[in-house]
């Protein structure tokens, strides 16, 4: 049988290395490590091919709310079955400290690459775009809410033979919506995700529901025609305050020529209240679609006016006004009645 082709992974020598994990994983060196997990290339003896190991490391293995969140995250990732979203090979969470097994993806991610080039081209970026709209589509199928969309979680995947393609990884923040939705580490009044990407109702540690996912898709569909972020600044209370009450600039003002269909989707996905937005990625996709097909979209009027998200909780509400203060603006009125099956009315 052939060794692997492991060129495109940059590794080093690891105290791990020659470690077999369920008798068929074998480490061959470290990629990578982060705060709360270490990354290792391992060969897959059974099937020879590459894989990745992200190993918790001890301290965060004790944090219960940290451990929790890597498993979770993994399950989530592992309950999506489709080619642009990353495959989950293993979990081991009876292990100390727990690791996950994933496949391995030559490439870089998004942020980096746009760091490197710029923006990217309509008609490129339109390629990028609708395979990740089509994962999304599945997640939420699968009662996955990701809740952390943004270019670093993008992987462009560079396969020698193969056409580029674009993967979603990391479902850390994930939200599983099929559990009750006030258990475990993804429950209300925790604010989870990327400031610079979240939604209202994330800034305020409410409800989510796919509509928070369509709010990040939207913040990165921007940042990929424009190379720039609509809010760019560093996580501050003057960030959130954007996100809750500023409207997204037009991407044309920083891109001339873009097409206003193109734009429209772009605005449609980031208005502040979850009903003014697209209702579901599949509607997402399907305008996407047509513009990539050079037809007309159709009408996505404002149901909720004016488009601010009004908080459901005490928590939120607060917050809310807090930052209504330090903006100098007026903060939206409280829901009366929680309403499980409508976010933020």
């Amino acid at each position: 049988m052939s060794t692997p082709d492991l060129e495109g992974f940059q590794y080093v020598a690891s105290e791990k290395d020659g470690q077999r994990l369920e008798g068929r994983y074998r480490i061959i060196g470290l990629l990578g490590t982060g705060s709360t997990a270490d990354v290792y290339l391992a060969l897959d003896e059974v099937d020879q091919v590459p894989v990745v190991v992200k190993w918790l490391i001890d301290s965060a293995a004790q944090n219960r709310q940290v451990r929790a969140r890597f498993v979770l995250g993994a399950a989530a990732a592992q309950s999506v079955n489709h080619p642009a979203v990353l495959r989950v090979l293993s979990i081991e969470d009876s292990v100390e400290p727990p690791y996950v097994v994933l496949e391995a993806l030559p490439g870089e991610p998004l942020d980096d690459y746009l760091e490197r080039t710029g923006p990217i081209p309509q008609g490129p970026a339109l390629e990028l775009v609708r395979p990740v709209a089509r994962g999304l589509v599945a997640a939420h199928s699968a009662g996955i809410v990701h809740r952390d969309l943004k270019p670093a979680n993008l992987f462009l995947v560079r396969t020698p033979g193969a056409a580029e393609s674009v993967k979603l990884i990391d479902f850390g923040f994930a939200k599983d919506t099929r559990a009750d939705p006030d258990a475990g580490p993804s429950s209300v009044n925790l604010v989870l995700g990327t400031a610079q990407y979240m939604a209202p109702e994330q800034v305020l540690a409410e409800p989510v529901d796919p509509r928070t996912d369509i709010y990040g898709f939207g913040i990165v569909l921007f940042r990929i025609l424009t190379g720039h972020l609509p809010f760019d600044l560093e996580q501050s209370v003057d960030l959130f305050s954007h996100q809750l009450y500023s409207p997204t600039p037009p991407p044309s003002w920083l891109v001339d020529g873009l097409d206003p269909q193109l734009e429209q989707i772009v605005l449609r996905c980031t208005r502040k209240h979850p009903s003014n937005r697209y209702q579901s990625m599949q509607a997402v996709l399907a305008d996407l679609e047509r513009v990539a097909a050079n037809r007309e979209i159709s009408d996505l009027p404002l149901t909720r006016m004016p488009d601010l998200f009004r908080p459901r909780h005490t928590s939120g509400l607060e917050a809310a006004e807090a930052l209504a203060a330090h903006f100098k603006t007026e903060p939206p009125p409280a829901t009366v009645r929680y309403d499980p099956g409508s976010m933020g009315h």
